[in-house]
């Protein structure tokens, strides 16, 4: 039992005593760490101006310069100059050997072969063509011939349309002014049945005197009966019923003559309608006459266009007349290639051989002109730049012996600088020559073009330079806005480089139980401008942000630091 109580005991002490490591290797566990870190400075990143000269040192150049050449083959006898030589307008700068111009000669044995070889092209006849080219002119006129007929078919077919259309309205017209003529036609009639006023006017006057003659008769009658009755003797039953007949015709004439005056009354309240609507039927008759003539005449020209060759035949004619003529033209085409093909070439390059001719002529009279010459001078005052032979070369026509930079062109100073700079500078801004202190030197600039083996990435800025000042001499220059303010600036000693262009180191902060843990991430930047102390910069980092500007061991993207204490 006690054996196994100190065995607890021992257990006990040692559990307290790994418990007690492992909570001092935790706590310090941070520290010990931190030591092996890389100890980094930082600065913030702020928004700032930032003095955006842009600096460059360049060679002094004259503005233009010439080559010197020669006209033909020459030995050069004596160089007279080296490079940096200034020289005057007519210094010799060349001597050469006496002797015959290898060149000239050879260049004209070569124009009189060219001159022979043309003259036999030219005793060579050219086949005949001439009926070949007949037939195609022939058909070239048929198919012009029916090309016009087209035009006008299509001409036609317009035309034919539109008469068509000026058909269809004039028969329509003709319709219309038909059913015009109709409805009068039945309102003459109509009013015809109802009768005409003249004709019973006349009608009753004739029963109206018919009538008082019936009525005279009558009372001639009743005396006669009124005489007889007084005789008591005398038969009256005749006399009596012949008065009362004559009594019922004359009712019966009194009810027909006012009937027939009332239709008399009626038929005069249309008596004028009736000579209107006439006279609308005689005019309307007229105006349906003109029309009939008119469909006729549109018809006639319908029938006239129609009868004229379609739009479409003449299209298939057309086909046809060029068919025609580009089956001349295959045909002639094809005998012109079963012909000798050497002919044919001659023929081809008879126009080039004459241009050739005249190029050889125009070298060899520039020989000639300067075969006689023993020396080459100066053009102009310059410099001498190069010289690229020596006595006893052989040198021929346009080899360049040596390049001069003239000085009354002027002098220039060429500096490459980034894309990024280019953008600082403008043509006219003046700069500021640091390495010399004149006056009277001034430098202004020029021209701004894309450097041909950095097209992307590199822009050649040439300044104008005025002033006492020599070819050959090297110039420091700084040129841009003096201030300028950017959203991030940082210190140019935060600015790293590599292969993938420039970046800085920004610090990322994260918390944890034991304290805040330190990394470093990469940010690509574009430097816009810098002064001798910043920058002002584009790309992935932002102000209030820290960057790296000294770590004690070189730095990786994603790699854990310390802060300096």
């Amino acid at each position: 039992m006690e054996q196994e109580s100190k065995r607890k005991k021992m257990i006990k002490k040692v559990a307290v005593i790994f418990l007690v490591g492992l909570m001092i290797l935790t706590f310090f566990s941070n520290t010990i760490m931190n030591y092996s870190l890389a100890e980094v400075a930082t600065e913030p990143v702020t928004a700032g101006t930032v003095s955006s000269k842009v600096r460059g040192q360049g060679i002094v150049e004259a503005s233009s310069d010439y080559e010197v050449t020669v006209s033909g083959s020459r030995v050069v006898k004596e160089v007279k100059v080296q490079a940096g030589d200034e020289v005057k307008e007519g210094q010799v700068l060349f001597t050469f050997e006496d002797g015959e111009d290898s060149e000239l000669a050879a260049e004209q044995e070569t124009l009189e072969q060219m001159e022979l070889d043309y003259a036999k092209s030219l005793m060579k006849l050219a086949p005949d063509h001439s009926t070949d080219d007949m037939d195609i002119a022939n058909a070239r006129e048929d198919l012009n011939a029916a090309i016009k007929a087209q035009n006008k078919a299509k001409s036609n077919e317009k035309a034919l349309k539109a008469a068509k259309k000026a058909a269809e309205q004039a028969k329509k017209d003709q319709d219309d002014k038909q059913k015009t003529v109709d409805a009068l036609q039945a309102k003459v009639d109509a009013y015809g049945e109802v009768g005409d006023y003249d004709s019973l006017k006349s009608q009753i006057e004739d029963d109206t005197r018919s009538l008082q003659a019936a009525k005279q008769k009558l009372a001639d009658d009743k005396e006669d009966l009124a005489e007889l009755k007084k005789d008591p003797e005398e038969d009256t039953k005749t006399l009596e019923r012949q008065i009362r007949d004559e009594d019922v015709d004359i009712k019966n004439r009194e009810l027909d003559l006012n009937n027939l005056k009332l239709r008399a009354e009626a038929v005069k309240t249309t008596s004028a309608s009736y000579k209107q609507a006439k006279s609308d039927l005689e005019k309307a008759q007229s105006e349906l006459a003109v029309l009939q003539k008119n469909v006729e005449t549109k018809n006639a020209e319908v029938e006239r266009l129609a009868a004229e060759p379609t739009l479409e035949a003449a299209k298939a004619d057309v086909r046809a007349k060029q068919d025609t003529l580009d089956r001349a033209l295959i045909a002639l085409t094809r005998v012109k290639e079963e012909e000798s093909l050497s002919q044919q070439q001659e023929s081809l390059d008879l126009k080039a051989a004459q241009e050739k001719i005249e190029k050889q002529r125009e070298k060899v009279k520039k020989l000639q002109a300067g075969s006689d010459r023993k020396e080459i001078t100066a053009r102009e005052d310059g410099v001498v730049s190069s010289v690229d032979c020596k006595a006893g070369d052989t040198v021929t026509a346009d080899m360049p012996l040596a390049k001069l930079q003239l000085q009354d062109s002027g002098y220039v100073v060429k500096v490459t600088v980034t894309k990024a700079q280019s953008k600082l500078i403008k043509t006219g801004n003046e700069a500021s020559i640091e390495n010399y202190y004149s006056d009277d030197l001034s430098a202004t600039v020029k021209s701004m073009r894309p450097d041909p083996e950095n097209p992307g990435q590199s822009v050649i800025v040439t300044f104008d330079v005025k002033g006492e000042v020599s070819i050959g001499q090297t110039l420091v220059l700084s040129v841009g806005e003096k201030n300028r303010r950017y959203d991030t600036v940082v210190p140019n000693n935060a600015i790293r480089e590599d292969s993938k262009g420039k970046f800085v180191l920004v610090v990322k902060v994260k918390g944890t139980p034991l304290g805040n843990r330190y990394t470093v991430k990469r940010a690509d930047i574009e430097v816009l401008a810098s002064d001798d102390t910043s920058s002002g910069v584009s790309g992935g980092v932002y102000e209030y942000e820290n960057v790296v500007t000294n770590s004690s061991k070189p730095l990786d993207s994603g790699v854990q630091v310390r802060l300096v204490d």
